[in-house]
């Protein structure tokens, strides 16, 4: 088995509780002693839709955890794993959490910069109590997989509410996050859940993508017809096609979520990074405030319903970017 982090948390089924006093969630992770709780007040167990996560406060902030800053955060599949006899079994239901895992891990052998670093992964160790058929009470051991990585500053939601930033600032946030999305994609993975709640800030400048969640492979599909994937409110077309159209009826119609799937999606950030707000429905030059031509250009291009108009992939973002913030120093 992999690392086993044993924990006081108790299971029912695939739900995992923590107590509501952080002080009673100690763990330890490489010899390390935590406190865990949840990363908000707002969400008393997780922030995830197929997950748990927690924030991990050092054990040294104990007389002051309520005023300290969680240092990692722990993210929890809400899927237990299953073992025989020491011996790793599976869940199918795991299978995007693995490959969530595995990404996480190749960018960080590539030294990605722009997603965020994973630290370790192993399994959680909880209890659960269950009654015999003879009516016994009894427990036993489950284990969910998990993986941990740094406390983030903000999402960025939360740091353009709180910041007011000038546009070279805000074209520097979007290269940031599509080197990070065209290094993901040159890898072989595509997101394919990218919004606001997912952009994360570390040491107040660097940004991060997060949540790989619905990551998958270019060479790996085990999506299940008409499943519904991705953020609602940032979905690109074809996602919505595949959720209301895949399979039905004999028309053409493009239910393939892909690379140019993540550039809409970045497209629509960028556009809400700009604005404020997300671009619904048939947008025109009205409604984008920036008097810079070009970057309206460029996320008007992005978000092109059609994948025949919509630009090809992440590096010519990243070169319409870098082509965008030249011009303007000059």
């Amino acid at each position: 088995m992999d690392m086993l982090v044993v924990t006081n948390f108790v299971s029912k089924g695939n739900a995992i509780f923590i107590n509501d006093e952080p002080r009673n969630n100690q763990l330890s992770i490489n010899n390390i002693d935590y406190y865990a709780y949840s990363v908000s007040p707002q969400f008393k167990r997780n922030k995830g839709a197929h997950s748990y996560v927690l924030a991990l406060y050092p054990s040294q902030d104990f007389m002051d955890i309520y005023k300290s800053q969680p240092q990692k955060v722990i993210k929890i599949s809400n899927v237990h794993d299953f073992f025989r006899d020491g011996d790793y079994v599976g869940s199918d239901a795991n299978e995007r959490f693995r490959t969530e895992i595995s990404a996480l891990e190749v960018c960080k052998r590539k030294h990605i910069p722009n997603i965020i670093e994973i630290d370790l992964q192993g399994y959680v160790q909880c209890t659960e109590s269950y009654k015999t058929r003879k009516g016994e009470e009894k427990e036993r051991k489950e284990f969910f997989p998990f993986y941990m990585m740094d406390y983030a500053d903000s999402d960025l939601k939360q740091y353009l509410e709180e910041h007011d930033i000038d546009k070279s600032e805000k074209l520097d946030l979007c290269l940031q996050l599509a080197e990070g999305l065209n290094d993901l994609n040159e890898l072989g993975y595509y997101h394919r859940d990218i919004k606001p709640d997912n952009i994360l800030i570390f040491h107040e400048s660097q940004w991060k993508i997060g949540d790989l969640g619905l990551v998958t492979r270019r060479d790996l599909d085990y999506d299940r017809q008409n499943e519904f994937i991705g953020p609602k409110g940032w979905l690109s077309p074809e996602a919505m096609n595949k959720y209301l159209a895949e399979g039905r009826g004999e028309k053409k119609i493009d239910c393939k979520i892909d690379n140019q799937s993540d550039v809409f999606q970045l497209g629509k950030v960028f556009w809400y990074i700009f604005q404020g707000n997300a671009p619904i429905g048939c947008i025109c030059r009205e409604d984008f405030f920036e008097r810079e031509e070009s970057i309206y250009v460029l996320i008007r291009t992005m978000i092109n319903h059609s994948k025949k108009k919509r630009i090809r992939n992440l590096a010519d973002v990243v070169k319409e970017l870098r082509r965008i913030i030249d011009t303007l120093i000059v």
